[in-house]
């Protein structure tokens, strides 16, 4: 299982959506998408997920213009 976070520019802000997925990288649960003031909003939300799902580390895919993507703790 793992959790990733996925950040996009949209016309309303930044837009997060927070996926749990399965070993095969299969989305096991509805996706929850919002809108977040900043990426550190987003990532301690992702975060907290992980934390209660038992899990370290969650994965994020930045595609905002900003974009840098690596894993997070």
């Amino acid at each position: 299982m793992s959790v990733r976070l996925k950040l996009e520019d949209s016309r309303e802000g930044l837009m997060a959506t927070i996926s749990q997925r399965n070993d095969l990288g299969k989305v096991t649960e509805a996706p929850s998408t919002f809108i977040v003031n900043t990426k550190e909003e987003a990532k301690e939300r992702a975060k907290a997920l992980a934390r209660t799902l038992g899990l370290k580390t969650y994965g994020i895919a930045d595609k905002t213009s900003t974009a840098a993507t690596h894993p997070a703790t």
